[in-house]
């Protein structure tokens, strides 16, 4: 069978044949570009036009397209008009762009079908209002690396700016600069699962923050230089919640004895890597499906703070060295 041929102005080929999905580079773009895709009999066709330097859309962009990558680009701007042409595109990657208002993409007209949209490392200082209200499908919303600040500032991250998102499952804003957690605009995608606050600039995990997030089952909030303390009831009401990861926080060197409540399938609680001298009892006794517990890298207080551990059935939950401890010091008096 003849191969099917789709030329785009950005030097992007596309060639259809039975069972693989090849773009090709022609022209004068270097040969050694990682271009070869493949795909099942029934492929959904991708277009790869990463590492092109375009500064607009390549056109024409094939109808059936589901995939569209253009990662690592000039792109400051997109006609709409065209990404809305595309009725089976679920997965766009607009990563490393030059990106700085999120209404420059999702302006004017929808894309009904997208599930996956990539942002990272643009250069998006605020999500207004209703920012992503013309992606109703969408699933994953990755925004780390970029320049998003708290809501408390009114350029920034409006409450709104997730609204219209109530399918959307992963969210990360890894490595932004938030200073507090954006509760509000959380509170508009009931169906989150997955959630990544990584490295950002906040200061204190506050009571309801994270609160009646139903679908919740992964958190994230490691890697921040300035969090000091996480207040009680600041993760409540989180009943799918099974992984919580709160690590590497230089400054975090306290936990209230109530901070986690009903977290009742929570198995998984890392807290490596932080300031803490103890962790009260309180917290263990409220975690009834708790598996593992990994403290290593604290400054712990060996001194028999934790005997009320060495007494009960938790200790197993322990990673050994954190057990040594605990346990070691108490066990010889």
């Amino acid at each position: 069978m003849r191969p099917v041929l789709v030329l785009l102005q950005s030097h992007c080929l596309l060639s259809m044949f039975a069972g693989v999905c090849v773009p090709v580079v022609v022209g004068s773009l270097p040969p050694a570009l990682p271009w070869h895709v493949s795909c099942p009999v029934r492929c959904a066709p991708t277009v790869d036009c990463n590492d092109l330097l375009l500064t607009k859309l390549p056109l024409p962009i094939p109808p059936d397209t589901h995939t569209l990558r253009l990662q690592s680009n000039l792109l400051s701007a997109l006609d709409t008009a065209v990404l809305h042409g595309l009725p089976n595109l679920t997965d766009l990657d607009l990563s490393q762009n030059r990106f700085s208002h999120v209404r420059t993409i999702t302006q004017s007209y929808s894309i009904p079908s997208l599930l996956s949209l990539h942002l990272e490392e643009n250069h998006l200082g605020h999500l207004p209002e209703d920012s992503f209200s013309t992606l109703p499908a969408l699933q994953e919303l990755f925004l780390s690396h970029n320049n998003l600040r708290s809501i408390a500032l009114p350029e920034s991250l409006a409450e709104d700016a997730l609204e219209g998102l109530e399918g959307l499952e992963s969210l990360s804003f890894y490595d932004n600069l938030l200073t507090k957690v954006p509760t509000q605009a959380l509170r508009r995608v009931p169906g989150l699962k997955f959630l990544d606050l990584n490295k950002n600039h906040i200061k204190m995990i506050e009571t309801g923050d994270f609160q009646d997030m139903v679908h919740l089952k992964e958190l994230g909030l490691n890697n921040m230089e300035e969090l000091v303390s996480i207040e009680r009831a600041a993760l409540k009401n989180l009943p799918e919640l099974t992984k919580l990861e709160i690590t590497n926080n230089p400054r975090l060197s306290y936990i209230h004895p109530q901070a986690f409540l009903q977290l009742s399938r929570l198995e998984s609680l890392m807290l490596n890597s932080n300031s803490l001298s103890a962790l009260h009892q309180h917290i263990m006794f409220s975690l009834p499906s708790l598996q593992e517990v990994s403290l290593h890298s604290n400054p712990l207080r060996c001194d028999c703070l934790f005997h009320w551990a060495a007494k009960e059935t938790l200790h197993p939950h322990f990673e050994k060295d954190t057990r040594k401890c605990v346990f070691g010091l108490c066990n010889s008096k």
